[in-house]
């Protein structure tokens, strides 16, 4: 009976959005407070769940003799989970203030919490079937977020991201097709193929399956979806669609690499490879356009692509310390990059600045803001004592451990490289904030409403004092890596 507590996990947030659609919130104190107490009561049970002293699974429910649905929890699903529980209450703190300028709430809080119950049922799949049943759903469910405000520019951005992720679940689906007929579709922690499954057909139907998993976290070729859908989305959506929602492609991923194939039977093949120089090459690209770009949001869309990745390349290191490494990453990016997408919506909210060009002054007339968006950026960069310092060492120590040639050197100097990009379009704004120069006109201080700044100073404050006390969130880490091998 304690399973069924999974079935709640995954229901109590789509009941909720199902809610809206027919009491259709808009935005009142009394109906965000029960909006914020449905979400603390899904991240209570959810912790609740993850504290037990057992694995949680559900029995299986059967479409054929070889296809089934079923949910459980492991420590990837339950870490996924209380991270996308707590990102999501924050962002209905945040949510209250700006959709108010945005229009339609009732419409986005119904897709917000429908979305984020299939996330919740993807970190929860015990199978594939169940997995890409959640994870076309994300997607669908979704797309209204990105199309909320219903012009030209926002029909095209949703219609590339709908394009890309069904896409890519697509081609994943000719990979499940193969891997069906030959091997189990259950999850299990290490895999259970052997070497003697590992034809050249089915090699092909797992490098179809990564690459199209990997299409909703930006990988290189199919990221362009990013720059195109954030810009047009309103801050709450595109923060959760870059923090959470993208990665549910890398969960996809570390799915079926861990615990379908097993990481012996693909360390040194031309899969694993191939997906590191993808993920190096999208790395790279991703910080040096973000370097290019003018509007605030399509360079913080450009950097998401290059900051997953981070997440990818991890997985694909494919040892204990390369997969710490890829989902600290998970963690720390989630909250900085959450928090930076929500400074850049505040910014736009209160001052309607969208360009780098309108940042000098900034930090006087919105001094919280832009100082919440120094913090969180100090932590994308990777600079200590911040959360994502310890992400990129695990990722640049994980990947001199697994490759003793040159490959493991060339990792590190990526990483380097893309940090220093990452350091000049995050820096250069926030010292033309704080130091416009001497001609420049005095400013006035604009009131920055305190709902959507306790958000902002909770993001920050969560990746300094992570990367403080980071003890007991990297050993926790490294237990759910090593679970999984």
């Amino acid at each position: 009976m304690r399973n069924m507590i999974l079935y709640v996990i995954v229901l109590l947030p789509a009941l909720l959005g199902l809610g809206c659609m027919f009491f259709k919130p808009g935005g009142s104190k009394k109906q965000t407070a029960f909006m914020l107490a449905v979400q603390a009561i899904t991240l209570i049970v959810t912790l609740i769940a993850v504290c037990g002293d057992q694995e949680l699974s559900t029995a299986p429910l059967y479409f054929t003799e070889s296809l089934s649905f079923s949910l459980m929890m492991d420590k990837l699903g339950g870490f996924f989970c209380l991270l996308t529980a707590v990102c999501w209450l924050l962002t209905i703190l945040y949510a209250y203030v700006y959709m108010k300028h945005e229009g339609k709430e009732p419409r986005f809080y119904a897709f917000l919490f429908l979305t984020e119950s299939m996330v919740l049922g993807s970190a929860l799949a015990a199978d594939l079937v169940t997995l890409y049943l959640f994870f076309e759903l994300t997607s669908l469910l979704s797309f209204p977020l990105v199309l909320h405000s219903q012009t030209h520019k926002a029909l095209l951005g949703a219609t590339k991201y709908l394009y890309y992720s069904v896409g890519g679940a697509f081609v994943a689906l000719f990979g499940m097709a193969v891997l069906a007929s030959n091997a189990s579709l259950t999850f299990t922690a290490g895999g259970h193929l052997t070497a003697g499954d590992l034809t050249p057909t089915m090699m092909l139907a797992i490098f179809l399956m990564i690459l199209g998993f990997s299409a909703k976290a930006g990988l290189f070729p199919l990221h362009n979806w990013l720059p195109s859908a954030h810009p047009v989305a309103p801050a709450p959506a595109h923060a959760l669609l870059s923090g959470i929602i993208a990665k549910v492609g890398a969960v996809a991923v570390i799915r079926i690499i861990y615990c379908i194939v097993g990481v012996e039977l693909l360390q040194g093949s031309w899969l694993q490879t191939t997906f590191i120089v993808l993920a190096l090459v999208t790395i790279f690209m991703g910080s040096f356009m973000g370097c290019t770009e003018n509007g605030l949001k399509k360079r913080l869309a450009y950097s998401s692509i290059s900051q997953i990745s981070y997440v990818l390349l991890g997985v694909f290191i494919m040892t204990p310390l390369g997969l710490a490494g890829a989902l600290l990453q998970l963690m720390f990016h989630a909250v900085a990059k959450i928090g930076v997408f929500q400074s850049a919506g505040a910014i736009i909210y209160l001052t309607e600045t969208e360009t780098i060009d309108g940042f000098p002054a900034l930090g006087k007339r919105l001094p919280t803001t832009l100082l919440c968006f120094t913090l969180l950026s100090l932590s994308l960069v990777g600079i200590p004592p911040f959360g994502g310092f310890h992400s990129k060492w695990y990722l640049a120590i994980g990947a001199l451990d697994a490759f003793p040639d040159a490959m493991g050197y060339v990792i590190p100097a990526v990483l380097l490289a893309s940090a220093l990009f990452t350091a000049y379009y995050l820096f250069a704004p926030i010292v033309q904030a704080f130091f416009p120069g001497k001609d420049h006109p005095p400013v006035q201080r604009v009131h920055e409403p305190p709902a959507m700044m306790l958000s902002l100073v909770m993001f920050s404050a969560a990746v300094l004092l992570l990367g403080l006390f980071h003890n007991g969130v990297v050993s926790t880490i490294l237990s759910i890596a090593e679970s999984l091998m």
